[in-house]
């Protein structure tokens, strides 16, 4: 009885943990979902244009660039970052930041492309998808801070964090 009790027990704080976990880092694991949804209307956006239709590479992937990212910008504005949402700026800043981002992403996605189809001769969906994962990586780290609220910046936060170890140690002291 005491065995299916710890049994029990361990499951229950096993579980809030995973909530625990999965709350404190949601918008990561949501981005990811609607992230590979986005991935995924570009790479078929892209692999008709090119295979079927035979756009050239950067024609191909800058159309499915657009079509990917406006839906992109409206998952993320409907569904991934829904706590800690900026009011402060209009959607037309949003989106004007958003594809300024996106943009500077689309430069190293289409020099992967390029250099894995043209140079390297590799199979276009094969490449499209490591060029995906990699420039999705960038992508979320940049679309956090257009659609979440910036409380503090950087320096501060650095600095704030210094204030709590003095305070930190001088209790440690003080308590001695």
């Amino acid at each position: 009885m005491d065995k299916r009790k710890s049994v029990i027990t361990d499951e229950a704080n096993i579980r809030k943990l995973g909530e625990k976990i999965f709350k404190r880092h949601r918008n990561v694991w949501v981005y990811m979902i609607f992230g590979f949804l986005a991935a995924l209307i570009n790479t078929i956006a892209f692999v008709a244009l090119h295979n079927w239709w035979h756009n050239s590479v950067i024609i191909a992937n800058t159309v499915a660039f657009i079509i990917s990212n406006l839906a992109s910008f409206y998952f993320n504005q409907k569904a991934v970052f829904t706590n800690n949402v900026d009011h402060d700026h209009s959607t037309w800043h949003k989106i004007i930041v958003f594809f300024t981002y996106r943009i500077l992403s689309l430069i190293p996605d289409t020099l992967i492309m390029l250099v894995g189809l043209s140079w390297l001769h590799l199979n276009a969906l094969f490449v499209k998808i490591i060029d995906q994962i990699l420039v999705g990586i960038f992508n979320y780290l940049t679309t956090r801070s257009v659609f979440q609220k910036q409380e503090h910046t950087m320096i501060e936060r650095a600095k704030m964090r210094v204030e709590q170890q003095k305070e930190k140690h001088a209790k440690q002291k003080s308590s001695k």
